[in-house]
């Protein structure tokens, strides 16, 4: 194999290493937040009831190992996820903005 190939080989496998060891750690310390993320997203006056609920909806009673590789093998099926702030499709809404990213960073 060509020199330079096996770099480019190398580095690219070292950037993927890099980008799960770095999801890894922020999801660990967003693990390791004081706090019911469940409680945080309801308030304070959120019943029991409503808590649970959403706390299954979310998949927050599971463990956090099971968590992660749920999330991470979403990530590598293109599902994203859905935004707590409006529901929208998360990888819909990256793809949309993609394009212009796209055309200022070539621009630079």
């Amino acid at each position: 194999m060509h020199p330079i190939l096996t770099l480019v080989v190398q580095r690219f496998a070292l950037g993927l290493l890099l980008l799960l060891a770095v999801s890894a750690v922020i999801f660990l310390g967003v693990e390791a937040l004081p706090g019911d993320t469940a409680q945080a997203i309801l308030g304070q006056q959120a019943t029991p009831e409503a808590l649970e609920n959403l706390r299954e909806k979310m998949g927050l009673n599971q463990p956090p190992l099971t968590r992660y590789f749920q999330w991470l093998g979403g990530v590598l099926t293109g599902d994203l996820g859905k935004a707590l702030t409006n529901g929208a499709d998360i990888a819909q809404s990256i793809g949309q903005r993609l394009g212009n990213t796209l055309f200022l960073a070539g621009c630079a």
